[in-house]
């Protein structure tokens, strides 16, 4: 957890919130994916909790986040999706990259400054 308080340094991790009610979360992380270590770094662990999906919380935490790595001076982030997720990112933006990669098939997608 303290590697997540450092500023400025991977991994970090933001958090959507009304007041004091938590509503999702994602990851900026160095590698998410053993078999693609070259690709860095990675938007991870995305998650919205179920009571608010549908808002668009998941949409805009994954953007920040792209964000979030362009500000650290990078000119792409990466995710990987299952297959059956894949077209919730490439909704706004991201674009496949590989497909079936690991023992569980995931997609990866990237998305690039100034998309």
């Amino acid at each position: 957890m303290l590697e997540l308080l450092d500023e400025g340094a991977l991994p970090f991790g933001l958090v959507a919130h009304e007041g004091a009610t938590y509503l999702g979360s994602a990851l900026i992380i160095s590698c998410d994916l053993e078999e693609r270590p070259q690709y860095a770094p990675w938007v991870a662990a995305v998650w919205v909790d179920a009571d608010h999906r549908r808002r668009g919380i998941g949409r805009a935490l994954v953007r920040r986040a792209a964000e979030a790595t362009f500000d650290l001076g990078h000119d792409v982030a990466y995710l990987c999706a299952l297959p059956e997720k894949r077209s919730f990112y490439e909704a706004f933006g991201w674009r496949r990259l590989e497909e079936d990669v690991g023992p569980h098939g995931l997609t990866v997608l990237t998305f690039s400054r100034g998309v």
